[in-house]
């Protein structure tokens, strides 16, 4: 395997730990039409480029395609909506071939002009900007055939083409109608959104390849992780995403029912808003990370099943530095720290802000420590669209926020896009899910140089570069992975699930007796 696939394999092979049987045959068997899945966090837009939440992006995958693809069992780049491509000796210049009768759900012929479109469209969102950054020209050879090219060699540029957000649109549809950008060639056609309830999906009969064995498929909103399993139980639902750690033993002693877990390779981590005061000082933010009791917020938000994490990348990820230095919990250090920042214990005040009650439950236990130390911290618990709501916003009026990086699809577009920044008018603004607000000129500089080297060796010492400056700048605090739990009706088949949360419903089936 070609290792700069090497950790996007490992994070994706996670999926191979459960045998999820392969992709059913519509000749085979009858299906139940509807599968509902109960999840905990809303879709907040049906806009590829308007979101990289886990939510949205599983529902982009069901609706759009991606003109390349990557496979979950090997981590290799394979064909998404071009069925073919080939690269300039200089690494420089893409030719992607697109089949011919492609389809949007709607009908709308596919046009290889959508491909340029879409690409044109990323780069006025804060989302995508960063992964077509590189490409300086699209030119369109024929009607299945276009060249792209950039500016120099990258070890990532298609796994960026692969991410879905860059999912393919129709320029017609996107700017003709209100929600022209929701309609795709995927798998699936959105059927009807109610925000903040649920969002169908119906299957697309437009469809180029092999299609779904179910005919619909539905994400319901069910915010309290209790109301889900009831849900479950009672037939209600056909999966439930995330339970209660607590309530695990309820999924694994009933009949009808099965516990999926894999392990979770999502950073959960505070995020610290280097631009508000006292966090701007290094030394304050050194303090909290001394005053973070890991193993604690472990054992009672996550019922003590899951991994301490130190790093700044992902766990699997190429180039994640094993011997990085570690800010160990130590109420000591960290009081040393806030009296090198000038402040004084009871100067500081902050607020955390976050979600879900295992977050919560961890808050309080950083909440507690760092009054030891003399810092002031007020819990706010928020829906999860209010949350993603403050961070998105303009004003970035938050200091911290217990939060998780779930994107493990290659480590230039993790650490891009949580530690960098780019220069618009003279200034620098930060990236979309860069949530510690961070603009540093040199970290973009060995960002942009370790995207280019062609060494494997090379490019891996330049991200543990990369995390020891970071480490040294302390612009979050990363505290832990876990575990991946869901409950799901027994014979379901059909689904990758994917050691991100991104699962992979496309093929999702329930044959019926």
């Amino acid at each position: 395997m070609n290792k700069r696939f090497k950790g996007l394999a490992y994070v994706l092979c996670l999926a191979m730990l459960l045998n999820v049987g392969a992709i059913p045959s519509l000749a085979a068997a009858n299906y139940q039409d509807t599968i509902t899945i109960g999840v905990a966090n809303d879709v907040t837009t049906l806009d590829p480029q308007g979101s990289n939440t886990d939510a949205n992006m599983m529902a982009f995958l069901l609706t759009h395609q991606t003109i390349v693809d990557i496979d979950p069992d090997t981590g290799e780049i394979i064909p998404g909506l071009a069925s073919s491509w080939t690269v300039s000796e200089d690494g420089c210049t893409f030719t992607f071939e697109v089949p011919e009768g492609v389809k949007f759900s709607d009908g709308t012929p596919f046009v290889i002009e959508d491909i340029k479109y879409t690409y044109e469209r990323a780069d006025k969102s804060s989302f995508t900007k960063s992964k077509v950054s590189l490409i300086t020209n699209m030119e369109i050879i024929d009607d299945r055939h276009i060249a792209i090219t950039i500016e120099k060699p990258s070890q990532e540029f298609l796994v960026l083409l692969a991410h879905k957000s860059m999912s393919i649109l129709s320029e017609k549809l996107t700017e003709g109608q209100e929600f022209g950008y929701q309609i795709g060639t995927g798998l699936f056609a959105v059927e009807r959104w109610v925000p903040g309830d649920y969002v169908s999906f119906v299957r697309n009969e437009h469809f180029h390849g092999e299609k779904s064995p179910t005919r619909r498929i539905v994400f319901r909103l069910i915010k309290e992780e209790s109301s889900r399993l009831i849900a479950l139980q009672t037939g209600e639902i056909d999966v439930c995403v995330d339970p209660l750690a607590t309530d695990l033993p309820y999924i694994e002693n009933d009949k009808n029912l099965e516990l999926v877990s894999i392990p979770n390779v999502v950073m959960l981590y505070i995020a610290l808003n280097n631009e508000k005061p006292g966090l701007d000082n290094v030394h304050v933010r050194r303090a909290i990370a001394h005053a973070t009791d890991k193993e604690s917020m472990i054992l009672v938000g996550y019922n003590g099943v899951g991994t301490v994490h130190n790093n700044f990348i992902n766990r699997g990820q190429f180039g994640l530095y094993e011997d990085i230095p570690v800010y160990e919990y130590d109420l000591d250090k960290a009081k040393e720290e806030l009296a090198k920042s000038g402040y004084k214990p009871g100067d500081l005040s902050f607020t955390v802000i976050y979600n879900d009650t295992a977050k919560e439950n961890m808050a309080l236990i950083l909440q507690s420590d760092l009054a030891k130390i003399g810092i002031n911290l007020q819990l706010v618990k928020m829906e999860t669209a209010a949350l993603k709501a403050v961070l998105n916003d303009a004003a970035l009026d938050y200091e911290f926020c217990l939060y998780q990086w779930t994107d493990a699809d290659g480590t230039d577009f993790t650490v891009r896009n949580m530690y960098g920044s780019y220069e618009v008018d003279g200034k620098l603004v930060k990236n979309g899910s860069n949530r510690g607000n961070i603009k540093d000129a040199k970290l973009n500089e060995m960002i942009d140089a370790a995207l280019v080297e062609m060494d494997p060796e090379v490019r891996e010492k330049m991200y543990h570069e990369i995390e020891l400056y970071l480490f040294e700048r302390c612009p979050i605090v990363p505290i832990a992975t876990s575990m991946i739990n869901i409950g799901i009706k027994k014979g379901i088949t059909g689904v990758k699930w994917i050691g991100t949360a991104k699962h992979d419903y496309r093929y999702i089936a329930l044959p019926l007796n």
